[in-house]
């Protein structure tokens, strides 16, 4: 007979239980096994089975990562005082009691725990107490515009982020007056802030105090002719940006392989990038703003390493990078195996067509440079594969190869491009500039692509350079 209990242990009278009477085989396994069980519940499914039995009772104090959201907890989508209240005890509760080794957390709140000390509570005990290393904080009823900021103001003391042990921190959905929480943020790697409403000087000194920063997200308004946003971390592998209300933008990151930008309000002329491993032929800014655009530079990490750039990319934790941005340039030497391996991936990985691509190709001599570790040539294996590139379903409308130097494996790209009917509307060929000596071979190569049997009737084939002919 089935019967309701409360688990008033665990959440006060929040949550109730569906409790089924039979053998209980599942607990008889270690506790390794039982966790990597919860692994794939939600945190208030997790919670539940603490009342199955004696067994059970506090597997889920030792679970790495504890996902809170006070809707779920309160079984409310709006949460009016009370029960917003009573919902801040039980998340109260759940981080005080868990004992494990705690990973990552993730919490959906109410702007009152900002308010009444509770939110500052929270960070004080996961940072400093739990060691956390994986923080997401998400105000849940906050909107954000040019003339509406959120409701929640992040209060916090000094040095509230620095602890060295947490490395990853996702905000959204606050209003941010003063940068003294990140002081001291000498470990912080990943920081994503979205929907943050404040001045530029704040978010420049937040950006100041977090050096050793690889990835960087930011979605942000602030104050109407608040300055010039200046992003100069050195380490920067990823940088994501949609900002409004700024007045100019200078970026100078020498190892950035990934920039991604959805919105800049500012002019063309007050938008400095210097970022060296970055490169396009084309222009953003034609239209006098800058369409949203993703410039890739694919490199091979050091011995073999996963690159941390391509891995953001493709995890889908950024995912308005490839929902929102149609345009890429992507630099890639095609004699190497794995450059194109992870061009395959992240094309393959966009989840619409692509309006247009643009392929910057390392020559040689860059790609020796850059070539660290010896990561094996394509030679001809990658091209002879029969599945299509990068799969059936990824077309584009309009393709750029630059630098076009008339290698077999340039052509490969192209020809496949062409005959399988990836590219649908236009693809633009821009020779190499440095290639005057192999001229002939250049354009054999353009006249063969022409020539050849195109899927697309509308598909039209053109070079940007007359000289050629």
């Amino acid at each position: 007979m089935d019967r309701s209990i409360p688990s008033s242990d665990v959440e006060g009278e929040m949550i109730h239980a569906d409790v089924v009477n039979g053998l209980d085989c599942i607990s008889k396994l270690p506790n390794d096994v039982l966790l990597k069980v919860l692994s794939k519940l939600s945190m208030d499914e997790v919670l539940r089975t603490s009342v199955l039995s004696k067994r059970w009772l506090d597997v889920w104090k030792e679970t790495s990562h504890i996902y809170l959201d006070m809707r779920r907890i309160a079984n409310a989508e709006i949460l009016l005082p009370q029960v917003s209240h009573q919902a801040a005890r039980s998340v109260t509760k759940i981080i005080k009691d868990h004992r494990g080794h705690l990973e990552r957390c993730t919490i959906y709140h109410d702007s009152l725990q900002c308010e009444d000390g509770v939110f500052e509570s929270w960070i004080q005990s996961l940072v400093n107490v739990k060691h956390i290393t994986h923080l997401k904080l998400v105000n849940l009823f906050g909107y954000v515009s040019a003339n509406t900021r959120p409701n929640a103001t992040l209060d916090l003391p000094p040095k509230s982020f620095s602890h060295p042990d947490l490395i990853s921190l996702f905000l959204d959905k606050y209003n941010l007056e003063a940068p003294h929480a990140f002081d001291s943020c000498w470990s912080l790697k990943e920081l994503r802030l979205i929907n943050i409403f404040a001045e530029t000087e704040v978010l420049n000194a937040v950006l100041v105090s977090c050096p050793s920063l690889v990835v960087l997200a930011l979605r942000s308004v602030f104050h109407k002719n608040s300055g010039t946003m200046k992003i100069e971390n050195p380490n920067l592998k990823f940088l994501f940006l949609s900002c409004d209300g700024i007045e100019g933008l200078n970026v100078s990151s020498p190892d950035l392989d990934i920039l991604s930008i959805e919105y800049l309000s500012c002019d063309e002329e007050n938008c400095v990038t210097a970022s060296p491993r970055l490169h396009s032929h084309r222009n953003y800014w034609a239209a006098g703003c800058c369409f949203p655009h993703t410039s890739y530079n694919l490199s091979c990490a050091y011995q073999g390493e996963e690159s941390i750039a391509h891995k953001i990319m493709l995890s889908g934790t950024i995912e308005y990078c490839m929902t929102t941005l149609s345009l890429m340039s992507v630099s890639v030497d095609l004699t190497n195996a794995k450059e194109v391996k992870m061009l395959r991936e992240v094309l393959a990985a966009w989840p619409k067509g692509m309006g247009e691509v643009e392929f910057v190709l390392k020559d040689n001599d860059a790609a020796r440079e850059e070539s660290v570790s010896p990561i094996g040539k394509t030679r001809n294996t990658i091209w002879e594969e029969t599945k299509l590139f990068p799969s059936a379903e990824f077309h584009v409308d309009r393709v750029y190869l630059s630098n076009f130097s008339g290698s077999k494996e340039e052509f490969a790209l192209a020809s496949s491009m062409i005959t399988h009917g990836t590219v649908i509307h236009k693809m633009v060929i821009r020779p190499s500039s440095s290639s005057t000596t192999k001229k002939l071979e250049i354009i054999a190569g353009i006249k063969e692509l022409m020539e050849l049997p195109k899927c697309g009737k509308y598909l039209r084939i053109t070079c940007l350079s007359p000289s050629l002919w």
